[in-house]
């Protein structure tokens, strides 16, 4: 019973991020619960194609159905076509997994407002979007997971990160007023808190990650797979009364004073 209870076999999910290390994880990760998998990137930049499509490599390795995506995640056009497309080559969408990840930090009086509508429009709005695409089927179908995932930074301020962490902050409360809003339709709607993962784009410098490693409570950064098993299950039919809720893997980061 338990062990039914956690299979995704039949289950169609849709990964946008997953150009990313982490969301890269998320998928394979519901791939291997038995899953068939669709992903795709967050911006259109070439780096990132690249990444979706070896990521869906991955998926059809492990005998999954599936296509790699270039979308810019912002985009609503972008984002309508995209599960529509998920819906017309796959038959159904029962899982939305949201890895938006544009990082950007800078000075507040050095941001113009380009920069901050075009960090809040990714990071924030395009998961409002994905969210409004995927819940029409989920609606209909009566039951679907929607799987959001934030950084410590919607929990936590950093210097010179103003308008990523308002963008955080604002998936983190939007998870919760989803939740509520679709809490009587079988759609369920949970957020993954990300602890300080290798290969985030932030970190790209060696000084950054010693200097982030010794605040730690670990002294390390956590491997992208640590994180992406909690998708499988937030996923499954074993959580079908867990919603509304952040769901924090950050090796106690946020249990510092």
């Amino acid at each position: 019973m338990v062990q039914q209870q956690f299979s995704l076999s039949g289950k169609t999910a849709l990964v946008i991020g997953a150009a990313g290390p982490l969301g890269r994880a998320l998928a394979v990760a519901l791939a291997e619960a038995g899953a068939d998998v669709a992903v795709s990137t967050t911006t259109r930049s070439q780096q990132e194609e690249v990444a979706a499509n070896s990521c869906a490599n991955e998926i059809w390795a492990l005998k999954r159905k599936g296509f790699a995506a270039t979308i810019d995640a912002a985009s609503e056009s972008d984002v309508d076509n995209l599960v529509q497309r998920v819906i017309t080559e796959m038959g159904r969408l029962d899982v939305l997994v949201n890895a938006h990840d544009l990082p950007f930090a800078k000075p507040l009086t050095e941001i113009t407002p380009e920069e901050w509508r075009r960090v809040v429009d990714v990071n924030l709005t395009g998961v409002y979007l994905s969210c409004r695409a995927a819940a029409q089927p989920m609606l209909s179908q009566g039951d679907g997971r929607m799987i959001n995932i934030v950084s410590l930074l919607a929990e936590r301020g950093m210097v010179n990160g103003a308008a990523y962490c308002a963008a955080q902050a604002g998936v983190m409360n939007l998870t919760r007023a989803l939740a509520l809003e679709w809490a009587k339709t079988g759609l369920t709607v949970n957020a993954i808190g990300a602890g300080w993962t290798e290969g985030m784009a932030l970190l790209a410098d060696e000084e950054s990650r010693r200097k982030l490693e010794r605040y730690l409570p670990g002294k390390r950064l956590a491997k992208p797979e640590e994180i992406a098993g909690i998708a499988a299950y937030l996923a499954s039919d074993a959580a079908a009364y867990l919603t509304g809720q952040v769901v924090w893997i950050e090796g106690g980061a946020l249990s510092h004073v």
